[in-house]
């Protein structure tokens, strides 16, 4: 062969192995694609936090997402005695979640506020262990509360550091400059759903003070400005809002592009949820926990679009009967051995007194309300269930949440439970509560199903009558929020073609058991 002669035969030797090399690298990707799909985006390193991805819209259906959410856990990593039992503790929490986790894959975990805790000799200890346990947990994002806002600027810094959740707050700020000390928001991918999570909590935090080179702007002011940042970016806007429930929905009613507001800062936790926005056009759902960290709540939701998010909610009791984590037990005795005989988050709790708003029954409201109960007991709403049974539907969860008080939360209806009544052999009317395994007092709509669950109420109620009126831990007058929660049109009891526009004064009307002579 000539020198200047082209040589063919390696030419024709390199197509056949490049089409070779193609094959092998597709069929691999092919092989790990099907292997990512079957372990599922919520099977990565075993985390009970969601996993991203774009494919989580069942058969195309609408977009789905579970938010679990925590509130004032204070520290209190281990459970901590009241009138209730040992309540509480962050390896409870985690087998709460992981048992939410197994059939909700595109889920965040949130807490509202309060994770830290300032009064106490070890408090830095405390809340390094807390964050630590966070992590470990899982958590997404992380709020700061009043707590976190008494923090000095130095010591936000370390403990917003090397945590692989966000802390986050759009209204916290540096003294001197007013620029936020850690994002306004942040932005997860869950189920195809782009989602934002902004973090306020209110601007007054007295009788506490802000710490050292901390400041606290209008938290108004701050998530209009955050909404304007995200809105573009975002398919879902999730407010984290530790605010008093009122201030909660103030807020919904101004800033209609929220599609979920979780809050904390109040004395009763909220029903499953509650309606917000517009009177005309309501846009919100609002949903709150108030029992000291010895709750956490699960909201399951789906975003139809141009449409009311609908949702469905639930909260668990962190008592007795939720297992600890085994995996838990070496952060619990580090934890423990590090405050060295120093008092656990949550010892000073009176153990005489309850801390949750858990539901006790109609029945139990009737020993102090006697003459509103019996008044109730001549509306609609109290024969709510009996309209279930007379139809069948007594065993339909979406019909239940209406027509039974506490559907899923602590102390109410539970599906799982007895229906028959049972004795009990209690005389007193708190231990008769907690004794309870009848259903019939939370079946229809009772008492707690407008003011809220009343243990905490009771409990004052029973040693001062009249400190009971004067700090009722109760929604005194129930809201307008509350009520079309179920009274609206889009209700699967209605018949076909039948509306449900809700009247306030028409509606109040027609249960009316207050102010009686």
């Amino acid at each position: 062969m000539a020198k200047g002669q082209p040589r063919s035969k390696p030419k024709f030797r390199l197509v056949p192995m490049l089409v070779s090399w193609t094959l092998l690298l597709t069929a691999v990707g092919g092989i790990g694609y099907l292997v990512w799909w079957a372990v599922g985006p919520s099977g990565r390193g075993g985390s009970r936090s969601g996993g991203d991805g774009d494919s989580g819209t069942p058969g195309g259906g609408t977009p789905q997402l579970s938010l679990f959410y925590s509130c004032d856990i204070e520290g209190r990593l281990a459970p901590y005695i009241c009138e209730e039992g040992a309540l509480g503790g962050v390896a409870r929490v985690a087998t709460v979640f992981d048992a939410w986790a197994k059939d909700r894959p595109y889920r965040i975990l949130a807490d509202v506020g309060n994770s830290t805790l300032r009064a106490h000799e070890a408090a830095e200890s405390v809340n390094a262990f807390t964050f630590k346990a966070l992590d470990r947990l899982g958590y997404d994002v992380v709020n700061c509360g009043d707590n976190e806002a008494t923090l000095s600027l130095d010591e936000l810094r370390a403990l917003g550091k090397e945590r692989r959740f966000k802390l986050i707050s759009a209204n916290l700020v540096r003294a001197d400059t007013r620029a936020p000390i850690f994002p306004t928001h942040h932005i997860l991918r869950r189920g195809g759903l782009r989602v934002a999570l902004i973090g306020i909590l209110r601007e007054d935090i007295l009788p506490k003070h802000p710490g050292k080179g901390v400041r606290l702007i209008s938290p108004d002011a701050a998530l209009k400005s955050t909404i304007n940042v995200v809105k573009n970016s975002a398919d879902v806007i999730v407010v984290l809002a530790f605010l008093p429930t009122e201030e909660i929905h103030e807020l919904a009613r101004k800033h209609t592009e929220v599609h979920i507001f979780l809050g904390g800062l109040t004395p009763v936790s909220s029903p499953p949820y509650e309606v917000g926005g517009p009177r005309a056009l309501p846009s919100s759902i609002v949903s709150y926990l108030g029992d000291q960290g010895c709750t956490v709540a699960c909201l399951d939701c789906s975003f139809p679009k141009d449409r009311l998010p609908l949702v469905t909610g639930r909260a668990t009791l962190l008592d007795k009967g939720v297992a600890s984590d085994p995996a838990f037990a070496g952060l619990i005795a580090e934890f423990t051995a590090a405050l060295s005989g120093k008092p656990l988050p949550g010892a000073t709790q009176d153990p005489t007194m309850p801390c949750t708003s858990s539901h006790v029954g109609s029945d139990v409201c009737k020993l102090c309300h006697i003459k509103e109960f019996y008044s109730w007991q001549k509306t609609d709403h109290a024969g709510a269930y009996v309209t279930l049974l007379q139809k069948g539907k007594h065993k339909d969860p979406a019909c239940l949440t209406c027509h039974t008080t506490g559907y899923r939360q602590p102390g109410g209806f539970d599906p799982n439970k007895p229906l028959e009544p049972e004795k009990s052999t209690e005389t007193d009317a708190l231990s008769a509560t907690r004794a309870r395994r009848s259903q019939d007092p939370v079946k229809g709509v009772g008492c707690e199903c407008c003011h809220g669950g009343s243990r905490h109420h009771l409990a004052i109620g029973l040693r001062d009558r009249v400190a009971a009126r004067a700090t009722p831990l109760l929604r005194t007058e129930t809201s307008r929020e509350n009520c079309i929660r179920c009274h609206n049109g889009a209700r699967p009891c209605l018949e076909a073609g039948a509306t449900d526009t809700y009247d306030r004064g028409e509606y109040m009307a027609k249960i009316k058991h207050w102010r009686l002579p």
